[in-house]
């Protein structure tokens, strides 16, 4: 189900979707996260869909996959 004037860029789980609205929203990307907000013992159980404006889907799914291809740097060992 779509929104008139709105595009779905992602969906998955509720916990992806809230860190993936925060790269985009720190981007100057405008969007809305929709779905159940239930999270239980530190794990996500819900689904959700991430909608943006029509004229920022383009823009929104290129951050999502760079955001998606990232490397994942290793955080450095502290001295002991």
């Amino acid at each position: 189900m779509g929104v008139k004037g709105w595009t779905i860029v992602f969906t998955g789980h509720r916990m992806q979707a809230d860190l993936l609205a925060a790269v985009l929203e720190a981007q100057g990307v405008r969007v809305e996260v929709f779905g159940d907000t239930g999270y239980g013992v530190g794990i996500d159980f819900t689904d959700a869909r991430l909608m943006v404006p029509d004229g920022e889907a383009a823009a929104a799914r290129r951050l999502i996959k760079e955001a998606d291809e990232a490397p994942v740097e290793p955080e450095p060992e502290a001295d002991v």
